[in-house]
């Protein structure tokens, strides 16, 4: 990763890669529901009650040896109209195989053992960068979503004999325990889905977003499952990039869609070397989607910074979140703007904050209030690596500093922020890619990836009162 100026690089943290437990074994078959018969690495919560009772905060779900280098997986939260809240995570369980887990949790009471939903091959896709061959795996990277009592989760897998991937959505009618048949969310042929995102809308209806090279290049993408269809419309593309060049090719995207049948995809785009968060939108009925920037061109930069946006309507109003580094260190900030003319406010999500901050991400609660949730360094960061990178490379945990998962909330009807607080801080520790769900009861879940002495490990926690009450 290289920027445009000294002082944007000082910004980047580049560690070695940590290597700790031992890896799971292989597994077979693409479709699962139920218990693991042989449980890998993380389908079983350690130092946690699975037995029912109240849950003792934070939750330690163990990953494996190669999770550990990965930086792009994140787990994922969702509760439904009951309170039950579920959580999901991929992990690399083989040499060929990445497995997606869910835990459920009744209300108030602690996450369950985890099950194994899907294992899938590991597909690595090959492209040209600049005269040179580029390798990356692609993710599962596990989306879930909650209407009423239905459990919307999608994810993208690797095609029979690795020929491809997909992203495919299913439901669960029954907390869980049993899904519907698989849904692909493209139709186009010749698909490479990454930097996914997936919601559910209240009248049942499903938006998926996501960057795809198809075309040469990595294009925004999105589709959408009206209701009571049972498959999804073609594909659009949201926006190819100046002169179909793409957008910045490596940063997750962002979907939502609202009451009136509105889809909002929010990206990274690429214009004239800056890189800064745009938001197509389209309206129900509409042939395709217009563009809105959320900033001026404000963050110039020659990298990958592996970070995406998060949005969330609140009344008339769009919330957006992302992290960019124009005061040359990364750091999050939050805009919002009336739907009617899309023009955005932008300020810091925690100003006078000294550390570092990425990845945040927005909840809006049936109470009206919007949780925010992000990472922030606790101490001194070590410099960075030169060069382009197209997946960033884990911290090296111990040692003093890391980083923590930060939250705030606006409660319905004020114009700030409350107080800005660290989860649960664990010197040395790296916590990373946070997420943020609020129950039907108002219990606000987190849940993140950390990294520390032990090894890699998916925590969820409940911060029940903390939430801006």
């Amino acid at each position: 990763m290289s920027a445009t100026s000294t002082s944007t690089r000082s910004g980047w943290v580049k560690y070695l890669a940590l290597l700790v437990l031992a890896a799971g074994g292989l597994g077979g078959g693409l479709f699962l529901a139920g218990q693991s018969p042989n449980p890998p690495p993380g389908s079983s919560a350690e130092q946690s009650p699975t037995d029912g009772s109240a849950q003792t905060s934070p939750q330690r779900f163990p990953l494996t040896a190669a999770d550990a280098p990965d930086t792009l997986e994140a787990p994922v939260l969702a509760a439904d109209a009951t309170g039950r809240a579920y959580a999901a995570w991929a992990s690399r369980t083989g040499d060929n195989e990445r497995t997606l887990f869910l835990a459920r949790s009744e209300p108030g009471r602690a996450f369950d053992a985890p099950k194994i939903v899907a294992r899938s091959g590991v597909f690595k896709s090959v492209s040209q960068m600049k005269g040179k061959t580029v390798t990356r795996e692609l993710r599962m990277v596990p989306h879930l979503s909650a209407f009423g009592q239905t459990l919307q989760l999608a994810w993208t897998e690797t095609l029979p004999g690795g020929t491809g991937v997909r992203t495919v959505a299913t439901k669960s009618e029954d907390n869980g325990g049993t899904f519907a048949p698989l849904i692909p969310l493209h139709q186009g042929t010749g698909a490479r889905p990454t930097f996914t995102a997936f919601t559910s809308g209240p009248d049942g209806a499903l938006l998926g977003s996501w960057l795809d090279n198809r075309n040469g290049a990595q294009q925004c993408y999105a589709a959408v499952r009206r209701p009571g269809q049972t498959t999804f419309d073609p594909e659009l593309v949201v926006h190819s990039g100046d002169d179909a060049k793409g957008v910045c090719p490596c940063c997750p995207t962002a979907a939502l869609l609202t009451t009136d049948g509105t889809a909002y995809v929010a990206f990274r785009n690429v214009a004239n070397g800056f890189r800064d968060i745009a938001i197509g939108v389209k309206k129900a009925g509409a042939t395709g989607f217009d563009l809105h920037l959320v900033v001026p061109p404000t963050w110039e930069f020659n990298g990958c910074p592996h970070d995406g946006p998060s949005l969330a309507r609140v009344g008339d109003t769009l919330h957006v979140v992302w992290m960019d580094a124009r005061t040359g260190s990364q750091r999050c900030y939050h805009a919002s703007a009336k739907l009617a003319d899309m023009v955005f406010t932008a300020r810091e999500l925690h100003p006078g904050a000294i550390g570092t901050q990425g990845n945040a991400k927005l909840f809006l609660d049936a109470a009206g209030t919007l949780h925010a949730v992000w990472e922030e360094s606790m101490g001194q960061e070590a410099p960075p690596e030169g060069g382009h990178r197209h997946e960033p490379v884990a911290p090296k945990p111990g040692g003093g500093g890391g980083r923590a998962v930060m939250y705030r909330a606006l409660p319905t009807g004020a114009t700030q922020f409350g107080e800005a607080r660290a989860v649960a801080p664990k010197p040395g520790a790296f916590q990373t890619r946070p997420a943020v769900a609020v129950t039907s009861q108002g219990d606000v879940l987190v849940a993140w990836n950390e990294l520390d002495e032990a090894g890699k490990a998916v925590i969820v926690t409940r911060l029940g009162a903390i939430g801006g009450k």
